[in-house]
Formats: structure tokens, sequence, C-alpha cells
């Protein structure tokens, strides 16, 4: 390669041989440095490029995840120690109610939207959750988004039919929600994969404690929102103690052991000095 670059006359004198060798020398070690500095400046690219991803997807945990994510620490008396988690939320809460130009829909229980349409939880529906009260941070009584990002999940979910279905292994305080549920409507069991947590809590919801299955349509329109249940802790007597919570999605066919996509942890430690 380097040959056909470089023209040497064939009666060249010895002294400016060397110097037109020399001057080749130091192209090619020119072109050498060159080459092994883009190829760091490549790497360093790739290695970027493959730590944001990674947290981005970190971000927004695959199946089942919760908004703020990680280990939730503050003090409702600073503010600045939980902005982070204000912030998190907030960008959710805009992003999920943007205006676009998909058809989205407040959807009733056993709705089925077209090819065209997203359901959404109305705003109204998250009560004091919202960004006017910061969540409820500057309390003991902080909010969190529970959601499901099932964009590669393979898991199907299919709600139960009869209360007899109800699994052992579910809270007696879900299923006594669930009760109460099927005899608003009028003794038919709703069409919601449900969700509970191992801690008290009011959650705020249209639909109850879980996600509608029409909210798991359409997820490959543009405008696709995912499913969200607001779920308010009341931490009071648990003043700087850290709370670990775990949340389960439940429907036929799914086995927390076995799903991890249907299960999320996370602490929660209010702090007072």
């Amino acid at each position: 390669m380097y040959r056909n670059m470089i023209t040497v006359p064939r009666e060249t004198p010895k002294k400016s041989y060397l110097k037109e060798k020399i001057s080749s020398s130091n192209k090619k070690a020119t072109i050498v440095i060159s080459g092994g500095c883009f190829i760091v400046v490549c790497l360093i690219v790739v290695v970027v490029t493959f730590v944001t991803c990674n947290s981005a997807v970190t971000a927004e945990k695959e199946g089942l995840f919760v908004i703020p994510s990680g280990n939730i620490k503050f003090n409702p008396n600073q503010k600045s120690t939980y902005e982070e988690e204000i912030s998190s939320l907030n960008q959710f809460f805009i992003d999920y109610y943007k205006a676009d130009d998909t058809q989205v829909i407040t959807c009733p229980l056993g709705f089925e939207p077209n090819a065209t349409q997203v359901c959404i939880l109305p705003e109204r529906y998250l009560y004091s959750c919202n960004p006017e009260n910061v969540w409820n941070y500057n309390t003991t009584s902080p909010c969190i988004i529970l959601s499901y990002n099932g964009k590669t999940t393979t898991t199907k979910f299919d709600p139960y039919d009869d209360i007899k279905e109800l699994p052992s292994q579910m809270p007696n305080l879900l299923k006594d929600l669930i009760k109460e549920e099927r005899y608003f409507y009028n003794d038919t069991m709703p069409g919601v994969v449900w969700v509970s947590c191992t801690f008290g809590s009011t959650w705020y919801s249209y639909y109850g404690p879980g996600f509608p299955k029409f909210f798991f349509f359409n997820t490959n329109l543009p405008g696709y929102r995912k499913p969200i249940v607001a779920l308010n802790l009341f931490l009071c007597n648990e003043i700087n103690t850290t709370v670990e919570i775990t949340c389960n999605m439940w429907a036929k066919g799914i086995d927390n052991e076995k799903n991890p996509e249907t299960s999320v942890k996370f602490t929660v430690t209010v702090e007072k000095h």
C-alpha cells in the first residue's frame, strides 16, 4: 500500500534518498498514529454508547417497574433530598399525558380498543399523587407509580374469571378488594391483572389495584401508554427505618417465582433528624 504512495527516482543521490526515506517513514508513522487514534475514538464511542443504552434500560426495568426506581430515601422537610424522585415522576407524568396524534381514550372495564386506539388512565384518578402536590414527598406518605414495560416479555396475561380461581398465595387483603370489585360489577369478575404490595398503602386507579387487560393491547402503536397505578405509601410509623417493599402481579399463568418480570422490589426510607 505505502509503496504505491511514494515514488523514488532511479538516480536520486543517496543523501536525497535517505531524506525521502525518512519522510516516508514519518508519513507511515503519522498514518499509523492517526489510525490508532481513530480506533481508540471508535472504542470510546462504542463503550459510551453501550453504557448509555444500558443506563436507559436499567432506568425502566423490563416487566413490572416502579417510579422512582431504586432505593428511595428522603427527608420531607428538606426539598433537596427528594428533587431527583420528583423529577423522575414529573417526567413520566409529562410523557404519559402528552398530546400526540394517537387516538387516546379513557377505556371503561370490559372495553376493547380497536387497532388505532390507546387506553389511558384519566389524570384525575391519580388524586393527590400529582406534580402540584410534589407527589406527597413533603409528607411521610410519598407516592410511587407502578407500571409495566412489556415490549419484549413473552408472558401472557389472562385475568381470573372466577373468584374460586384466586391462588392461595395471593394476599388476603387483595382477595377482599377483588371481592368488593366483583360485587360492584354485579358479581362479574373485572378483566384486571391484579397487583399487590407488601406494605400498607392506598391505590389510586379507576380500576382498582391493577392493570385492566386492555392496557396490553396495541403495544406497538407509536403513542402507546403503559399501564399505570399510583400507590400512596403510609410511612408515618416508619421514620428513619428502611422499608423493603415487594409488588407482584396476579393473573392466570403467572408464577412470580418463575416469572421475575411480574415482580419488583424497592426500598423507601423517610428520614427525620
